[in-house]
């Protein structure tokens, strides 16, 4: 359990107009995507939000101990998480295998829903984008169902190089091809 010495928070200088792009990995697990992207990419900011406080202390354990400054964890939940960022502050939102919650009656626990989504919409940037990826069929067509209206689908490449999250690994290890979008708010 996270004591108040080691909680982490947002660096403040990653919330200013001219801060470098910052990239929000919900969910971020372990931080295989997050610390890889920001090994990557120094010119951009990553922050992980993730639940579980030991996961965001080995995430900024490891981004300390390889000298990553455009990385940080947080712990956070839902839509609650995203209200502490401003307006407009984030370029691109990744959101890769969110727990599908597959059982009818425990489909309220599932992260993505209109308040979720109309969170990332207020954070994103007028250019920004948002990212989806899941190996659940079902919860990625109402995540799709969700975007439908004021978003559109552009092209899964941009170009960057990138690296794969821990589920994705063991998903294309399989043969098996998550379902992915990219969306940008219209």
């Amino acid at each position: 359990m996270s004591t108040p010495e080691n909680q982490h928070s947002i660096p403040s200088t990653w919330l200013v107009p001219s801060a470098p792009p910052l990239e929000i990995d919900f969910g971020c697990h372990r931080g295989a995507f997050l610390i890889g992207m920001a090994a990557l990419h120094p010119a951009s900011n990553f922050l992980g939000i993730e639940k579980q406080s030991d996961r965001v202390d080995k995430c900024n354990a490891r981004a300390l101990r390889l000298g990553l400054n455009n990385a940080a964890a947080i712990q956070g939940l839902g839509a609650e998480a995203l209200q502490p960022l401003p307006t407009a502050s984030v370029s691109i939102f990744h959101l890769y295998f969110p727990d599908p919650w597959p059982k009818r009656r425990h489909s309220s626990r599932r992260v993505f829903q209109k308040k979720f989504l109309s969170e990332i919409r207020r954070i994103l940037r007028p250019d920004g984008v948002l990212r989806l990826m899941t190996d659940d069929a079902p919860y990625f067509g109402e995540m799709r169902e969700l975007t439908r209206e004021g978003w559109a689908e552009i092209p899964w490449d941009d170009g960057r190089e990138t690296v794969l999250t821990a589920f994705e690994k063991t998903f294309r290890n399989r043969g098996q091809i998550p379902n992915q979008a990219a969306l940008k708010p219209l």
